[in-house]
């Protein structure tokens, strides 16, 4: 079961979903492990990532 929802957005407007293109994209996170992965991945992304971290119960 995911623990959390991560969800990212492009500051200049890139494209971050490859689905529609859009400048947000979302999704679960389902470990500790996979979420300072992912946020190491996010703060070194060229796209000047956002990235907000929701905590599911």
């Amino acid at each position: 079961m995911a623990k959390y929802v991560l969800t990212a957005t492009s500051r200049t407007g890139q494209k971050v979903n490859a689905i529609t293109g859009g400048p947000t994209d979302s999704r679960a996170i389902y470990s500790d492990e996979e979420l300072r992965e992912v946020e190491a991945a996010a703060a070194a992304d060229p796209r000047d990532l956002e990235v907000t971290v929701r905590t599911l119960n």
